[in-house]
């Protein structure tokens, strides 16, 4: 498995996407969310995903060069379609404009549709808590991905519709709370697949609504299914992901799940909070960092060295990774080499294979 240093992978990342038409700005902007995202550990989100984006650009899917459109506006909020632009680019541009509206109003809320996929939710809610501001973000992929099964039922009726929710913490990092709605996203369990390894239990089923260890059988013919989150109280994760449908799909006018072939594009909605609307901010951040010291105080449990706060164990990771270099599945960086010889891009060293 290839271990790479975080700066090149990036550098050599954003040159793939600018040989295949991307501006130099999109390109770089892309390529530090996938490399990021593997520095915190988040490697089903990060350099892996680069042979995915390649290959929908050269499909005409994604469009390198979309600009988005403002399809209504008022003072607290906006309606954007992406057409079909890198979610990341997407995204980012519509976090900018919640912020931006929440300084002004207090909150600022921003429907978008109609964009490739956005990856990294925290990385987006992590933007606004940086400014000082509390965000929220929810995402499904407009009816498309379905790939998890309702609480009670065998076959795939919904997509992971991950959420995230952040908070300036007044420390190193902010607080960042970044899952899907499912027992894990889809990339995760490929990168089991491409691991050959056994998946943790009671995370899918099979064809038959039988439990299954194989990652194999979610990518089967017929299909299995991931669980929603929650084991035996699954239908907490479950009326997640169907309310994430709702706002992330309905409101946004993305589309919701249903049945039929269906194109999926991303739905997102995003929310920033101005938290000098409605608390000093010394306030705010006395009551968060006592918060923090107060979970950090307890003892751990059998087995645990530590307790974590949202957004820590990521911190730490991407320290470690920035320094070490991050290993990278070698059938995907594998892929992406194919691609760079393809398009004429000079290979990156190795830190270690």
């Amino acid at each position: 498995m290839p271990l790479v240093d975080a700066a090149a992978a990036e550098s050599y990342i954003g040159s793939l996407f600018e040989r295949l038409g991307t501006p130099e700005r999109s390109a770089q902007l892309v390529a530090n969310h996938l490399v990021e995202s593997s520095l915190l550990g988040h490697d089903s989100h990060g350099i892996m995903r680069t042979v995915q984006y390649c290959a929908a650009i050269e499909r005409g899917d994604l469009i390198t060069d979309a600009q988005l459109e403002i399809v209504r506006e008022s003072a607290a909020g906006a309606v954007l379609d992406g057409r079909w632009a890198f979610g990341q680019v997407a995204a980012a541009e519509a976090m900018q404009l919640a912020m931006s509206k929440a300084a002004k109003c207090g909150v600022g809320t921003v429907t978008l549709r109609n964009c490739n996929h956005t990856g990294r939710l925290g990385a987006y809610t992590a933007t606004a808590a940086n400014a000082g501001m509390v965000a929220m973000m929810m995402v499904n992929a407009g009816g498309g991905y379905q790939s998890v099964v309702p609480f009670g039922g065998r076959e795939r009726r919904l997509a992971t519709n991950p959420l995230s929710l952040a908070a300036p913490s007044g420390g190193e990092f902010p607080l960042v709370l970044d899952i899907a709605t499912s027992m894990a996203p889809e990339g995760k369990i490929r990168v089991y697949k491409q691991r050959n390894a056994a998946l943790p239990s009671g995370w899918i089923v099979d064809a038959n609504g039988e439990p299954s260890t194989n990652p194999n059988d979610l990518y089967a013919d017929p299909p299995g299914a991931i669980l929603p989150f929650g084991g035996e109280v699954g239908h907490k994760g479950y009326g997640l992901a169907f309310m994430v449908d709702v706002l992330a799909g309905a409101l946004t006018e993305a589309g919701c799940c249903r049945a039929g072939e269906i194109v999926a594009r991303d739905g997102s909605l995003l929310i920033a909070i101005d938290v000098r609307h409605f608390s000093s901010e010394d306030i705010f951040s006395g009551h968060v960092r006592g918060l923090i010291a107060h979970i950090k105080s307890c003892p751990p449990a059998p087995g645990y060295d530590e307790v974590f706060v949202p957004g820590e164990m990521e911190y730490r990771t991407a320290q470690l990774r920035r320094k070490e270099g991050i290993h990278v599945e070698e059938e995907a960086w594998n892929g992406i080499e194919a691609i760079g010889d393809r398009l004429g891009a000079t290979r990156i060293s190795y830190l270690r294979n």
